[in-house]
Parts: structure tokens; C-alpha cells; sequence
């Protein structure tokens, strides 16, 4: 007898109500709270980036609609009548499910529409869910527009997106719209924890945050790492192992980059980018950590001595501490901006070794750079200083004979045109500079 087909975890532990969604209570109490009052919408829009709950959500509102053994007054769908079973499943009649990825044409969006005035076969309503629908042609968006705003009294749309600027104002203005946030990496790390004790699994210290770190607000890209690290570990992964698998480098080496760099060690950047080429590490995982680093250290920085706000083991907020301050916070500035732009090049990048390299050197002066006020208050200073009287002398007595030269008068006073005051011109000039650079 054949094994049955292993689950990944994504979707062995996918939301089935709206107590399991994580991160999301806003959503939660909103569409709860429209379900009890009977106050529902003929159309939502769910938005967010990848991996927060869009989808799920969509198949829980749908299982709440048209459960059968819902109360009135309830809201969470009960999860074991045959419509829950059948929605969970993708095979229940009521519901349309529909992938604007790859049916974005106009005839599709006709197709699905053909039954939007047949009656429920067993619910309430007749759903359809569109997911990815920016995906949608222009045609399809106006063939859907007139339905969705006037729909039948049993049919209600389900939207979801990542990309909202996408869709057209037309369809936008329709819908009950529902930002989905990032779920934040401490209810990553829980729900994890979660996970792992349910699946009698056994992580090392600090792996569940490494995972949660690398899915960047995505708990469906959390499990996934989570399901391939134990894959690769078994079921007491390490973080040595965690790193090796995903090609991520140690927040402590990567202080200890960042500390080098500080001091103007421009060796021990391209020695950093020499192992991390070698070794074959994810080049774009590891800028990204040194990214989430670099933010890190501008909190610590920017905090002041406040330390709310910055999630990170006790333990390790002393060394935070210590190099955010040796880089100031015009140098965490500086710092962020450069990773994050050479993160977005590197994958692009024709010689991305190169690229890094130049990086990591350019950080290692930034103990040598200087502020655009101290800059300009050097400026002012030369501006002020004494112009030197050689400057002012008529050139054109060189060409003259020796004797026609005028002769300086005897015991004549010193003159003190020197000092002469900035002409109109340069003054104007350095008053645009001092504006175009927001110095007063």
C-alpha cells in the first residue's frame, strides 16, 4: 500500500479560522464583526504582500458565509460541515475560485460570470474569490466592473492582490478594502514555536529567528524555510546548520564586518566578499541581513538610549550599542542607503563580485566623511577670510616697461583694501547653495 502524499507544512497548518489568522486582528475584528451585524459587503479587496493571510482569509469569510451549522450572531465558521469541508477543499459548488495570474483575459472573466445569476446550490451565496486579480487585462476589469457593483443579492467577490495601484480607481471604489501588514517577527518566531512543538520538533537557539528573519513578514514563507531546514537537519536543526542550508552569515560576524569597516579596514571588506563568493552563500540573502542589521543599529542609534522598539536578544543590544556609535547617525544613514541600493543592483549586476566589493570599500570611508553643515561652515569661513591684495593687482602692468612702472610712494600708509566684503554676486551664489543643501 503506498504512503500518503507528505503535507507541507504551509498548508497542513493554513487558517482555517479567523482565531488562527496571525498578525491580522484588525481584519479579524472588521470582518467579524460584518458577519454578526449582517452588515456584508457585495465586494472585498484584500491587499498585502505575499504570505500574510490574503488567500486564507478569503476561504475563511467564504466558510463563515455559508457554513451550515453557523449560529446567528456567530461568526467563525464551525470547520466540519460539508460546505466548510468542501470550500477548505477548493470543491464546493458556491464557490468560484479563480487565478487571475493565469486567466486574466477577458473570456475567462465571461466564462466565470455565465453562472453569477444561478442560485446556491446548498449556501447562502454564491463567492467568487479572484486572487492575484491586478493580473486581470484591461477588457476583463471592464468586464467585471458592472457585476461587481450591482451584483445579485447571493453573489459576493472576494478580491485579493499584492499589487493595488494596479487596479483600476473603477474597481477600487466598489470594494470594502483590507490592508493585510507584515506580520511582525516575534509573532513569527511564536507561531513557529508553535509548529515545532505540535511536530515535535526541536530547534537550536536562535534558528527560529533566523527562519522568521529571512521570511521578511511572510508566515507562508516562514514555514516553507522552516519545512526545508528540517528536511535538510532533521528534527533538532542547529543555527550552523541554518546558515549553512540558507547561505546566511552570524549576526556576530556581521558586527564584526561592520566594526572593521567602521574603523576604515577596507582589507576586511574585500576578505568578507572573498569568502562569501567562495563559499557560494546566497550573495542577496547576506546583503539582506547585513540590511536588517544596518536598520538595527540606526534604531539603537536614533533611539537614544531607549530601547523599545528594537527587537533583538538583551544580550546583544551592549555591542549594538557600541557600533552604532562609532558609525554616528550620518554614518547608519549613509550605510542602509548604500546596502540597500547595492542589494537591489547585485542580482542585475553583470560583475556582482565587483559590485560588492566597491561597497564594502566605500563604507570603509565613512569614517572619513563629512557632514554637508560642516562643509558649508567651512565654506562660510573662507568666504569670510581676508581676499588677498596680489589678487586685485592690474595684470596688465606686467606688459609695461620697468620704467613706466608706477613707483610705491614713500612711507605711503599700508592699504587695506584686502579686506574687501563679498560682492553681490557670491553672495547670492552662496546663499543658493546653503538653500539647495536645507542649511540655514
Amino acid at each position: 500500500m503506498a504512503e500518503p502524499a507528505y503535507t507541507v507544512l504551509a498548508r497542513k497548518y493554513r487558517p482555517a479560522k479567523f482565531a488562527d489568522l496571525v498578525g491580522q486582528p484588525h481584519v479579524v475584528k472588521a470582518l467579524s464583526n460584518a458577519i454578526t451585524t449582517n452588515r456584508v459587503a457585495q465586494a472585498f479587496l484584500l491587499t498585502g504582500s505575499r504570505g500574510t493571510g490574503k488567500t486564507s482569509t478569503a476561504r475563511i469569510l467564504a466558510c463563515a458565509l455559508n457554513c451550515m451549522e453557523r449560529k446567528e450572531g456567530q461568526f467563525e465558521p464551525c470547520g466540519k460541515c460539508a460546505s466548510c469541508r468542501d470550500i477548505a477543499r477548493s470543491e464546493d459548488l458556491d464557490v468560484v475560485e479563480m487565478d487571475a495570474a493565469s486567466n486574466s483575459r477577458v473570456d475567462d472573466v465571461r466564462e466565470r460570470l455565465e453562472s453569477v445569476d444561478t442560485r446556491p446550490a446548498r449556501g447562502r451565496y454564491r463567492l467568487f474569490i479572484i486572487d492575484e486579480v491586478h493580473m486581470l487585462s484591461t477588457s476583463a476589469f471592464n468586464a467585471l466592473l458592472k457585476t461587481i457593483e450591482e451584483p445579485p443579492p447571493h453573489v459576493k467577490f472576494i478580491l485579493a492582490t499584492t499589487n493595488p495601484e494596479k487596479i483600476p480607481e473603477t474597481i477600487l471604489s466598489r470594494c470594502q478594502r483590507y490592508d493585510f501588514r507584515r506580520v511582525t517577527l516575534s509573532e513569527i518566531v511564536d507561531w513557529l514555536d508553535n509548529i515545532c512543538r505540535i511536530e515535535d520538533v526541536q530547534p537550536g537557539d536562535g534558528v527560529l529567528r533566523a527562519v522568521a528573519e529571512m521570511a521578511e513578514g511572510g508566515m507562508r514563507d516562514a514555514l516553507g524555510r522552516l519545512d526545508q531546514l528540517i528536511a535538510f537537519s532533521g528534527v533538532k536543526p542547529s543555527l550552523e546548520e541554518a546558515e549553512r542550508v540558507f547561505g546566511l552569515v552570524g549576526r556576530a560576524k556581521l558586527l564584526e564586518l561592520l566594526e572593521s569597516l567602521s574603523r576604515g579596514d577596507a582589507r576586511a571588506a574585500v576578505l568578507f566578499a572573498e569568502e562569501v563568493f567562495d563559499s557560494g552563500k546566497d550573495v542577496a540573502e547576506v546583503l539582506a541581513s547585513l540590511v536588517s542589521l544596518a536598520r538595527t543599529l540606526l534604531l539603537v542609534a536614533a533611539g537614544g538610549g531607549d530601547d523599545r522598539g528594537i527587537d533583538v536578544p538583551a544580550n546583544e543590544l551592549p555591542k549594538l550599542k557600541e557600533v552604532a556609535g562609532t558609525y554616528g547617525i550620518h554614518g547608519l544613514v549613509y550605510l542602509a542607503e548604500l546596502l540597500t541600493d547595492c542589494r537591489q543592483r547585485v542580482r542585475r549586476a553583470a560583475f556582482p563580485r565587483v559590485l560588492v566589493e566597491t561597497t564594502l570599500v566605500k563604507l570603509s570611508m565613512v569614517g572619513r566623511l563629512e557632514s554637508l553643515e560642516t562643509l558649508l561652515a567651512r565654506l562660510d569661513d573662507v568666504a569670510d577670510a581676508p581676499v588677498s591684495i596680489a589678487s586685485n593687482i592690474d595684470h596688465s602692468a606686467e606688459t609695461q616697461p620697468a620704467s613706466e612702472k608706477p613707483k610705491p610712494a614713500q612711507n605711503a600708509p599700508a592699504s587695506d583694501s584686502g579686506n574687501r566684503p563679498l560682492s553681490e554676486r557670491e553672495k547670492n551664489a552662496l546663499d543658493a547653495l546653503k538653500r539647495q543643501f536645507g542649511v540655514s
